[in-house]
């Protein structure tokens, strides 16, 4: 039987408004009642999570910023991660030449050398504030311990960029687009399938106990892991490819796990 859900949050669980569907909300306590396990893996900060959580009103465990943070739903923390204070500096030096919002992330903050306009925008799709850090280069390694770098852009220079990043420095990063225009370099071996296996091998579960929900790139990683794997219909067609099931919502996506369990023998 399928123990524990994973989802994703924006375009899969949240939507642009910040909120959770009232159906989705209401198929994902169904689920928790019926017995399963329930985990949210995101990009986002934990932090972030934690506010999404209060609007379920369940505790959940939880994988934050790509699989930089795992935490139990006890609040256990499994796993931290963060770069090479040297690597996050020189990729910072690359990245603010771009025309380009860049996000500079430690487990709870985003920091951004100048606030603008465009700053201000992103703020209604977040739940905490971005914090102005004037003197990004000398803070990284010394007042920040950065566990993830966002490059916003036009989508030709994130692709360029991310190209670039892979080539220079493939040993200490890995890369993932989790959003048409929103590219999240990681320290090297995070992502959300590294963070989700090491929670499976905690929960003693197996792959085929599992099933994940998702829509971007950042999702991929889950969905290799196990035969449950739900991607979004809106999600890009590379994207797709990679899941056993498309679905147009949580909701959907529930009410077949527990059909799968309904039809599962009793022991």
């Amino acid at each position: 039987m399928i123990q524990l859900i994973v989802t994703d949050l924006d375009g899969t669980l949240l939507g642009y408004d910040r909120r959770v569907k009232t159906e989705d909300r209401e198929a994902v306590i169904r689920a928790i009642a019926s017995g399963i396990d329930f985990a949210v893996a995101s990009g986002r900060m934990d932090n972030e999570i934690l506010e999404v959580l209060k609007e379920i009103g369940h505790d959940a465990h939880r994988i934050s910023q790509n699989g930089a943070f795992v935490y139990t739903n006890d609040h256990r923390l499994l796993h931290r991660s963060a770069f090479d204070p040297a690597v996050a500096r020189a990729i910072y030096e690359q990245a603010r030449t771009l025309e380009a919002i860049v996000l500079v992330c430690d487990e709870h903050t985003s920091f951004v050398e100048t606030k603008t306009e465009q700053i201000e925008q992103m703020k209604a799709r977040l739940f905490f504030d971005i914090i102005e850090k004037r003197n990004m280069l000398e803070a990284i390694g010394r007042d920040i311990s950065p566990s993830k770098i966002t490059v916003i852009a036009e989508e030709h220079v994130v692709a360029h960029f991310e190209r670039f990043v892979r080539e220079t420095w493939k040993q200490d990063v890995d890369t993932f687009i989790s959003e048409p225009r929103c590219l999240d370099i990681m320290p090297k071996q995070i992502s959300k399938g590294e963070a989700l296996r090491l929670l499976m091998n905690h929960l003693q579960l197996k792959a085929e106990e599992v099933a994940c929900f998702g829509d971007s790139f950042n999702d991929i990683p889950m969905f290799r892991l196990t035969p449950h794997s739900f991607v979004m219909s809106h999600a890009p067609e590379q994207v797709k490819k990679e899941a056993r099931y498309i679905v147009s919502s949580v909701h959907e996506a529930i009410e077949t796990v527990l059909s799968i369990n309904e039809k599962m023998p009793q022991t």
